[in-house]
C-alpha cells in the first residue's frame, strides 16, 4: 500500500510544482494523442501469483499474450502461451495524474536528480480515481513511473497498480505494470500480484 500522509498540500499554488505538473501534463497528453494514432502490437509475459501467509508469494499460473492495438483500443490478441486457468486481464492505460481532479506535492528530500516525484491525490472522486507517486523526468517531462492506490475499488480491501514506461521509437510505453491487490473471495480475501512485462513493441504502418 502506498503511504502518502507525510505529504502536505499548500492552499497556495507553488509556482515550481505548478510548473513540473503543467509540462508533465501537456507531455502526457501529447504523448497519448500521438499513440491514439499509432497501429501498434506488443507481447506481454504476465505471472499471476498469490501472497500467502508471511508474504511468502506462490506462481499461480502464467501466460503470453500478442496484442494488436489500434491506439488505446485492442483491436486482437494472439495466446502464445495458454495459461491453464483464468489469469486476470491488464489494465494497460495509465490514467493522467496531472490533471485538475489531483492535489499535487513535492517531496522534501528532493535532491535535484534526473528523476523529480510528484505526489497526487485525488479530491473529486475519490470511490473511482486513484492517489500515489509520480515520477518524471525532470528535464523532458515524459512519466517513467507511476504508483497508483485505489482506496475504494469496489470489491477490493487494497489495490494498487504501478507502471514503469520507456523510450519506444519516441513514444513513451510502458515496459511493465504490476498489480497488486487484496480482493474478497468466496470465503476469505484473497492476496495476489500480477507481474507484466511488454516486449517486442513493433509499430504497424
Amino acid at each position: 500500500m502506498l503511504a502518502i500522509s507525510t505529504i502536505s498540500y499548500s492552499e497556495d499554488i507553488d509556482p515550481v510544482l505548478n510548473f513540473y505538473v503543467a509540462n508533465a501534463d501537456t507531455t502526457f497528453t501529447n504523448s497519448d494523442s500521438d499513440i491514439s494514432s499509432l497501429k501498434f502490437s506488443f507481447v506481454a509475459l504476465t505471472y499471476y501469483k498469490s501472497i500467502g501467509k508471511k508474504g511468502v508469494v506462490t506462481r499461480l499460473d502464467s501466460t503470453v499474450i500478442r496484442y494488436f492495438c489500434n491506439g488505446e483500443s485492442v483491436d486482437s490478441s494472439v495466446t502464445l502461451v495458454k495459461p491453464k486457468g483464468k489469469v486476470p486481464d491488464v489494465k494497460f492505460h495509465c490514467p493522467n495524474v496531472f490533471v485538475d481532479s489531483y492535489a499535487h506535492g513535492f517531496f522534501p528530500n528532493d535532491i535535484g536528480g534526473q528523476d523529480l516525484a510528484i505526489s497526487f491525490e485525488n479530491i473529486i472522486s475519490p470511490d473511482t480515481l486513484p492517489s500515489g507517486i509520480a515520477v518524471i523526468d525532470r528535464e523532458k517531462f515524459k512519466l517513467r513511473t507511476a504508483y497508483l492506490f485505489y482506496p475504494n475499488q469496489k470489491g477490493y480491501k487494497r489495490l494498487t497498480r504501478s507502471y514503469r514506461f520507456n523510450d519506444n521509437s519516441g513514444f513513451n510505453f510502458p515496459d511493465s505494470v504490476w498489480e497488486v491487490g487484496a480482493k474478497q473471495g468466496i470465503f476469505s480475501m484473497e492476496f495476489y500480484r500480477l507481474e507484466t512485462s511488454i516486449k517486442e513493441i513493433q509499430l504497424l504502418r
